[in-house]
């Protein structure tokens, strides 16, 4: 498709004019200006909750001058506006810089200028909203008809097909075009006044093509028949156990307890256990975590599709990149935006994220994940002589500042010498985390190796991530049940 027409407006000379009204005032600029066109749908219970579509045209505007930012956002998007907008975002910029206490200048950078277009194989926007409403209707079929026990059902469609354009005071100019699609089937089961839900989502970079596939078709089962599996499951008694996490636990470990304790905002806010630990051991030599939101990881696990967390460059103009937090045990970097890498005089890494054009960058992480070593999750669970084999996160909380963090994970499993035995529910992980990556006694092969999809909150904003790993095991890891 191209520039579509509406940021045609974003031409040279428009450009030029921005550079003439910023000279002398501020110390940098850019703008984020995009179309983006989606659709939501959301069945209960096989009836239609919600149909909608939606189209978007708009731009942020973002100025900086010594510390402080402005920011002005803009739906009409016709020269005079831009103009108008612009002259304000200054006035803020400059205001700004006088309250603001943390003064630093923007790194300068070469000019990027690039084009990037992800074709779908099945494109959302040659689809018709009839055959979307046709598929989830089947994944809400599906899951009411597996049991009796089935008593609620619902199952939540979104897309959005994005064109846009970034550009900044030092030359860059980029543009790129992409789909996104994303599927949750949530279940519940009640027998005998007991109620257990299961939830299951897929997500990712392309058309429907994500949604062609044996896992996604038989989402909703794989929740139905969870949800069913659950009621049987009893609650553990609490203590200090051996516990194999699964790969939704291991990424949500890394993400949540680990990663956001590498974003440098926290760390210059004083709010990460991380501070001042980059080139010393904060884990076991065997541990690697990376954060690496590249497009082209999907061929990874066969998918003809990308990651739900890759992107091309950040909303900073940043390309992304593999960035290794800690390597063989050391901590080796943190994730930055343009103010945090400019402010610790370090390089930027492609992690200023923003969740739309209308909301300011911050640090976030893409897709983050440990590295997978040489055990088979059989040899693990052989190896282990009195466990718990915990699966999939439930929901959780963790405090950079502190390190400390509790999960609550969906499925476990008890191991007896050796032995899966019984499944168990409202199991609930706690630890501290430096402590934790201390403790893990073996490391999951490439076979064990995983990922999930999801949306991560901070400041008021969700964005789109990943995160895995492997099958790991840890020792001595305290864990709650309600008995």
């Amino acid at each position: 498709m191209g520039i579509i027409e509406e940021l045609k407006v974003f031409d040279d000379n428009l450009i030029s004019r921005l550079n003439k009204l910023s000279s002398e005032k501020i110390e940098y600029w850019d703008i984020r200006a995009g179309s983006t066109i989606g659709n939501n749908i959301d069945f209960t219970n096989q009836k239609s909750k919600e149909i909608s579509s939606y189209e978007i045209l708009n731009c942020g505007i973002r100025t900086f001058l010594n510390g402080g930012w402005g920011f002005y956002v803009l739906n009409n998007l016709d020269k005079a506006s831009i103009l108008e907008g612009f002259t304000e975002a200054i006035k803020l910029a400059i205001q700004s810089e006088k309250f603001c206490k943390n003064k630093f200048q923007i790194q300068e950078r070469k000019p990027i200028i690039k084009n990037y277009k992800f074709n779908s194989k099945i494109s959302l926007k040659d689809t018709e909203i009839e055959e979307k409403i046709k598929i989830i209707k089947e994944q809400e079929k599906n899951a009411s008809n597996f049991s009796d026990q089935i008593k609620n059902t619902r199952t939540v469609y979104l897309d959005r097909h994005t064109n846009s354009l970034f550009f900044d005071s030092f030359g860059s100019f980029m543009h790129q075009e992409f789909e996104i699609l994303r599927l949750f089937s949530s279940v519940y089961a009640n027998e005998n006044g007991i109620t257990q839900n299961a939830l299951n989502s897929v997500g990712g970079i392309g058309g429907i093509e994500i949604l062609e596939n044996d896992e996604s078709r038989n989402i909703s089962l794989k929740s139905a028949k969870q949800a069913n599996e659950l009621l049987k499951a009893k609650s553990p008694i609490g203590g200090k156990f051996t516990v194999i996490m699964d790969p939704k636990l291991t990424g949500t470990f890394v993400h949540e307890a680990f990663g956001h304790a590498c974003e440098a905002d926290h760390v210059l806010n004083k709010e990460s256990i991380l501070g001042n630990k980059i080139g010393k051991q904060v884990a076991i030599e065997e541990i690697t975590i990376i954060d690496d939101p590249t497009v082209g990881q999907g061929k990874k696990f066969n998918l003809e599709y990308e990651l739900y967390g890759s992107y091309y460059y950040d909303d900073e103009g940043i390309l992304s990149q593999e960035t290794k937090l800690i390597e063989n045990g050391i901590l080796k970097n943190f994730l930055h935006s343009l103010e945090t890498s400019s402010r610790m005089n370090q390089a930027p890494n492609g992690h200023g994220r923003a969740n739309s054009n209308v909301s300011k960058p911050q640090v976030r992480m893409g897709f983050t994940y440990l590295e997978p070593r040489d055990w088979a999750l059989e040899e693990m669970i052989e190896d282990t002589k009195l466990g718990i084999l915990c699966e999939d996160f439930q929901y959780g909380y963790t405090d950079p500042t502190t390190g400390n963090f509790q999960f609550k994970c969906r499925f476990s499993y008890k191991i007896e010498n050796g032995e899966k035995k019984e499944i168990l529910r409202d199991v609930s992980l706690s630890g501290m985390t430096l402590e934790v990556l201390n403790r893990i006694s073996a490391i999951g092969n490439r076979n064990t190796f995983h990922y999930s999809d999801g949306v991560c909150g901070k400041g008021g904003q969700g964005i789109r991530v990943c995160d895995g790993g492997p099958y790991i095991r840890i020792e001595n890891l305290t864990l709650g049940g309600l008995n």
